[in-house]
């Protein structure tokens, strides 16, 4: 699945970034394989998924989550 599909507070596991599709700074910013996200608010009116990542709140595109590839974390 997609980061875009994940519940609300679920945590998953970054499996593939497609970085053809990306911006580099996603990477940078630590969207790697085995990296752990959780989606901490709804996306919003203006298309924005809020998400935590290793302690950091960040904001992206639900275009951009569109091309990171997740798991479920168990």
């Amino acid at each position: 699945m997609t980061l875009d599909k994940i519940k609300l507070n679920q945590p998953v596991k970054v499996c593939k970034v497609y970085t053809d599709f990306v911006p580099t700074k996603i990477v940078q910013l630590g969207f790697i394989p085995g990296a752990e996200i959780a989606l901490q608010r709804l996306p919003s009116k203006n298309g924005l998924l809020y998400i935590v990542l290793d302690g950091f709140y960040l904001a992206i595109t639900e275009e951009i989550a569109k091309k990171i590839e997740v798991e479920k974390i168990d």
